[in-house]
Protein backbone atom coordinates (compact mmCIF):
# COMPACT_ATOMS: atom_id res chain seq x y z
CA UNK A 1 0.00 0.00 0.00
CA UNK A 2 1.21 3.44 -0.93
CA UNK A 3 0.14 6.55 1.08
CA UNK A 4 -0.18 9.76 -1.07
CA UNK A 5 -0.78 13.00 0.19
CA UNK A 6 -1.78 15.95 -1.99
CA UNK A 7 -3.61 19.47 -1.78
CA UNK A 8 -6.15 19.92 -4.63
CA UNK A 9 -8.48 22.77 -5.47
CA UNK A 10 -11.97 21.64 -4.15
CA UNK A 11 -13.83 20.15 -6.91
CA UNK A 12 -11.25 21.56 -9.75
CA UNK A 13 -8.42 18.99 -9.40
CA UNK A 14 -6.72 18.60 -12.92
CA UNK A 15 -3.72 16.90 -14.36
CA UNK A 16 -1.24 19.23 -13.89
CA UNK A 17 3.07 18.65 -14.03
CA UNK A 18 2.54 18.25 -10.87
CA UNK A 19 0.16 16.10 -10.49
CA UNK A 20 1.06 14.16 -13.36
CA UNK A 21 4.26 13.70 -11.72
CA UNK A 22 2.79 12.34 -8.39
CA UNK A 23 -0.18 10.32 -9.91
CA UNK A 24 1.89 9.25 -13.20
CA UNK A 25 4.18 6.43 -11.56
CA UNK A 26 1.09 4.04 -10.28
CA UNK A 27 0.19 3.22 -14.02
CA UNK A 28 -3.34 3.58 -13.38
CA UNK A 29 -6.15 5.72 -14.85
CA UNK A 30 -5.46 9.02 -13.74
CA UNK A 31 -8.45 10.54 -15.45
CA UNK A 32 -10.59 8.45 -13.15
CA UNK A 33 -8.50 9.50 -9.80
CA UNK A 34 -8.62 12.61 -10.44
CA UNK A 35 -12.51 12.82 -11.53
CA UNK A 36 -12.83 10.26 -8.25
CA UNK A 37 -11.45 13.16 -6.31
CA UNK A 38 -13.36 16.03 -7.49
CA UNK A 39 -16.45 14.28 -7.16
CA UNK A 40 -15.15 13.75 -3.14
CA UNK A 41 -14.14 17.63 -3.10
CA UNK A 42 -17.15 19.13 -4.71
CA UNK A 43 -18.43 20.64 -1.41
CA UNK A 44 -14.74 22.58 -0.56
CA UNK A 45 -15.36 24.42 -4.10
CA UNK A 46 -12.72 27.43 -4.08
CA UNK A 47 -10.80 26.04 -1.22
CA UNK A 48 -7.29 24.35 -0.84
CA UNK A 49 -8.32 20.66 0.11
CA UNK A 50 -5.79 18.22 1.70
CA UNK A 51 -6.27 14.52 0.32
CA UNK A 52 -5.26 11.38 0.74
CA UNK A 53 -4.48 8.17 -1.46
CA UNK A 54 -4.39 5.16 -0.18
CA UNK A 55 -3.06 3.00 -3.08
CA UNK A 56 -3.12 -0.95 -3.68
CA UNK A 57 -0.29 -0.69 -6.50
CA UNK A 58 -0.96 -4.30 -6.96
CA UNK A 59 -4.77 -4.46 -7.40
CA UNK A 60 -4.85 -1.21 -8.96
CA UNK A 61 -7.33 0.27 -6.27
CA UNK A 62 -7.40 2.98 -4.32
CA UNK A 63 -9.21 4.78 -1.38
CA UNK A 64 -9.80 8.58 -1.26
CA UNK A 65 -9.54 10.48 2.37
CA UNK A 66 -10.73 13.87 2.04
CA UNK A 67 -9.52 15.82 5.04
CA UNK A 68 -10.63 19.45 6.54
CA UNK A 69 -9.12 22.23 4.83
CA UNK A 70 -6.71 24.55 7.01
CA UNK A 71 -8.86 27.06 9.38
CA UNK A 72 -7.11 29.56 7.44
CA UNK A 73 -8.57 28.63 3.85
CA UNK A 74 -12.23 28.21 5.75
CA UNK A 75 -12.23 31.68 7.54
CA UNK A 76 -10.95 33.12 4.44
CA UNK A 77 -14.01 31.64 2.26
CA UNK A 78 -16.67 32.61 4.87
CA UNK A 79 -15.73 36.28 4.91
CA UNK A 80 -14.82 36.77 0.85
CA UNK A 81 -11.61 37.31 1.74
CA UNK A 82 -8.23 36.55 -0.19
CA UNK A 83 -5.78 37.05 2.65
CA UNK A 84 -5.07 38.04 6.19
CA UNK A 85 -4.08 41.47 7.56
CA UNK A 86 -0.06 41.48 7.68
CA UNK A 87 -0.56 43.64 10.85
CA UNK A 88 -3.39 42.53 12.15
CA UNK A 89 -3.02 44.48 15.97
CA UNK A 90 -3.26 47.68 13.54
CA UNK A 91 -5.29 46.36 10.20
CA UNK A 92 -8.24 44.30 10.77
CA UNK A 93 -9.96 42.49 7.37
CA UNK A 94 -12.95 41.20 8.53
CA UNK A 95 -15.31 40.17 11.01
CA UNK A 96 -16.71 37.09 12.07
CA UNK A 97 -20.00 36.16 13.28
CA UNK A 98 -20.29 33.48 16.36
CA UNK A 99 -22.34 31.05 13.62
CA UNK A 100 -19.67 31.07 10.96
CA UNK A 101 -17.14 30.65 13.79
CA UNK A 102 -18.90 27.67 15.13
CA UNK A 103 -19.36 26.00 11.67
CA UNK A 104 -15.41 26.49 11.37
CA UNK A 105 -14.76 24.76 14.57
CA UNK A 106 -17.22 21.84 13.89
CA UNK A 107 -15.48 20.84 10.25
CA UNK A 108 -11.88 21.18 12.27
CA UNK A 109 -13.19 19.77 15.20
CA UNK A 110 -11.29 15.91 14.20
CA UNK A 111 -8.06 17.29 13.03
CA UNK A 112 -7.89 19.58 16.30
CA UNK A 113 -7.73 16.01 18.48
CA UNK A 114 -10.61 17.44 20.66
CA UNK A 115 -14.64 16.36 21.31
CA UNK A 116 -15.23 19.93 23.27
CA UNK A 117 -16.61 22.21 20.84
CA UNK A 118 -15.81 25.05 22.80
CA UNK A 119 -11.71 24.18 22.38
CA UNK A 120 -11.84 23.99 18.69
CA UNK A 121 -13.81 27.37 18.70
CA UNK A 122 -10.90 28.63 20.80
CA UNK A 123 -8.85 27.24 18.33
CA UNK A 124 -10.04 28.64 15.31
CA UNK A 125 -10.07 32.42 17.38
CA UNK A 126 -6.68 32.23 17.41
CA UNK A 127 -5.95 31.65 13.63
CA UNK A 128 -8.49 34.94 13.51
CA UNK A 129 -6.35 36.80 15.62
CA UNK A 130 -3.61 35.92 12.86
CA UNK A 131 -5.48 37.00 10.52
CA UNK A 132 -6.76 40.02 11.74
CA UNK A 133 -10.57 38.94 11.88
CA UNK A 134 -12.32 39.72 14.75
CA UNK A 135 -15.35 37.51 16.09
CA UNK A 136 -18.36 40.14 16.58
CA UNK A 137 -16.17 43.06 17.15
CA UNK A 138 -14.01 41.11 19.47
CA UNK A 139 -10.61 39.69 19.64
CA UNK A 140 -9.90 36.04 20.39
CA UNK A 141 -8.91 37.10 23.77
CA UNK A 142 -11.82 38.70 24.57
CA UNK A 143 -13.98 36.22 22.48
CA UNK A 144 -12.77 33.57 24.84
CA UNK A 145 -13.48 35.18 27.79
CA UNK A 146 -16.99 35.68 27.37
CA UNK A 147 -17.10 31.66 25.50
CA UNK A 148 -16.03 30.61 28.96
CA UNK A 149 -18.58 33.02 30.68
CA UNK A 150 -21.19 30.95 29.01
CA UNK A 151 -22.28 33.72 26.27
CA UNK A 152 -22.65 31.94 23.39
CA UNK A 153 -24.24 28.60 25.07
CA UNK A 154 -27.74 29.37 24.03
CA UNK A 155 -26.15 30.08 19.89
CA UNK A 156 -24.18 26.67 20.49
CA UNK A 157 -27.16 24.71 21.42
CA UNK A 158 -29.79 26.22 19.04
CA UNK A 159 -26.94 25.14 15.85
CA UNK A 160 -28.53 28.36 14.00
CA UNK A 161 -26.87 30.02 10.95
CA UNK A 162 -26.08 34.03 10.22
CA UNK A 163 -28.68 35.84 8.78
CA UNK A 164 -28.10 38.56 6.33
CA UNK A 165 -29.49 41.19 8.73
CA UNK A 166 -26.57 40.25 11.18
CA UNK A 167 -24.20 40.28 8.81
CA UNK A 168 -25.36 44.11 7.50
CA UNK A 169 -24.46 44.66 11.58
CA UNK A 170 -21.50 42.78 11.79
CA UNK A 171 -19.96 45.00 8.49
CA UNK A 172 -21.59 48.39 10.24
CA UNK A 173 -19.25 46.85 13.40
CA UNK A 174 -16.19 46.19 11.89
CA UNK A 175 -16.27 49.28 10.10
CA UNK A 176 -16.62 50.87 13.25
CA UNK A 177 -13.54 48.99 14.92
CA UNK A 178 -10.96 49.89 12.37
CA UNK A 179 -12.33 53.46 12.11
CA UNK A 180 -11.19 53.78 16.00
CA UNK A 181 -7.74 51.43 15.37
CA UNK A 182 -7.08 54.11 12.80
CA UNK A 183 -7.67 57.20 15.06
CA UNK A 184 -5.37 55.19 17.68
CA UNK A 185 -2.30 54.66 15.01
CA UNK A 186 -2.58 58.34 13.72
CA UNK A 187 -2.70 59.54 17.50
CA UNK A 188 0.38 57.16 17.94
CA UNK A 189 1.92 58.40 15.01
CA UNK A 190 1.53 62.19 15.35
CA UNK A 191 2.88 61.59 19.09
CA UNK A 192 5.82 59.78 17.74
CA UNK A 193 6.57 62.09 15.05
CA UNK A 194 6.29 65.42 17.79
CA UNK A 195 8.76 63.43 20.18
CA UNK A 196 11.18 62.88 17.21
CA UNK A 197 11.01 66.99 16.18
CA UNK A 198 11.32 67.77 20.11
CA UNK A 199 14.79 65.36 20.12
CA UNK A 200 15.72 67.10 16.55
CA UNK A 201 15.19 70.41 18.04
CA UNK A 202 17.15 69.46 21.65
CA UNK A 203 20.01 68.33 19.14
CA UNK A 204 20.13 71.49 17.50
CA UNK A 205 20.16 73.42 20.48
CA UNK A 206 23.31 71.57 22.03
CA UNK A 207 24.87 72.00 18.55
CA UNK A 208 24.19 75.98 18.99
CA UNK A 209 25.63 75.63 22.90
CA UNK A 210 28.81 73.87 21.57
CA UNK A 211 29.60 76.54 18.36
CA UNK A 212 28.34 79.71 21.36
CA UNK A 213 30.86 77.97 23.85
CA UNK A 214 33.81 77.95 20.97
CA UNK A 215 33.84 81.48 19.79
CA UNK A 216 33.80 82.53 23.34
CA UNK A 217 36.81 80.50 23.73
CA UNK A 218 38.13 82.64 20.70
Amino acid sequence: MAKIKLIVDGGKASTTPAMAQTLGPLKMDMKKMIEDINERTSSFNGLKVPVELDVNEKEKTYEITVKSPAAVELIKNELKIKKGSGTPEKIKVGNLSVEQLIKIAKMKQESLLTHDLKSAMKGVAGTCNSLGVLIEGNISSKFNELLEKGEYDKLIESGAEVSDEKLKELKSQFDSVQEELNKQLAKKQKKSQTQEEKKEEEEKKEEEEVEEKGEEKK
